[in-house]
């Protein structure tokens, strides 16, 4: 029989507690964007995408960033600089379906939109829980925490 034993929340490999925080964040995303582009889709239904969009999901995506600058130190610039590349496009996509939500007649548009801004997003988070292997939490610096600390309070629901 073999027993596990848990490890130290310290050295818990960053790759693992982003995977959860990223997880629910997607869930999240495609829980308040998926049904603003459904056929008949109400007004109330698309002004809920909206305003996601504007708060929660930019506030996921800026704590994101910062986490990504305090992580450069253990990267190879080439892959920081595509981590950051990649979340420039996320950011774009997310502009872009904000506005396509605050215009009437973009029902098509908006599905297309949401379809590009969640794979991106899906492809970003994947490649930062890559680049992350290895490291551990208890290598981060202070802010590293801190942001790491957010991340997690918001996948909570707790802000």
């Amino acid at each position: 029989m073999t027993t596990l034993t848990p490890t130290p929340r310290g050295e818990q490999p960053l790759d693992e507690a982003l995977r959860g925080i990223h997880d629910a964040w997607v869930r999240e995303a495609r829980c308040f964007l998926e049904p603003a582009v459904a056929p008949g889709t109400d007004f109330w239904t698309r002004w809920a995408a909206v305003r996601y969009l504007a708060d929660d999901f930019r506030e996921r995506y800026n704590l994101e960033r910062g986490l990504l600058v305090e992580l450069r130190p253990f990267l190879e610039p080439v892959t920081s600089d595509r981590l950051a590349q990649e979340g420039d496009r996320v950011f774009e996509l997310r502009l872009e379906l904000d506005r396509m939500g605050r215009r009437r007649g973009t029902a098509a548009e908006m599905a297309g939109g949401t379809r590009r801004l969640l794979d991106q997003l899906v492809i970003w988070l994947a490649e930062i829980e890559l680049a992350a292997d290895g490291i551990t939490r208890e290598s981060l610096a202070p802010e590293g925490a801190q942001l790491l600390a957010h991340l997690e309070a918001a996948r909570s629901g707790v802000r």
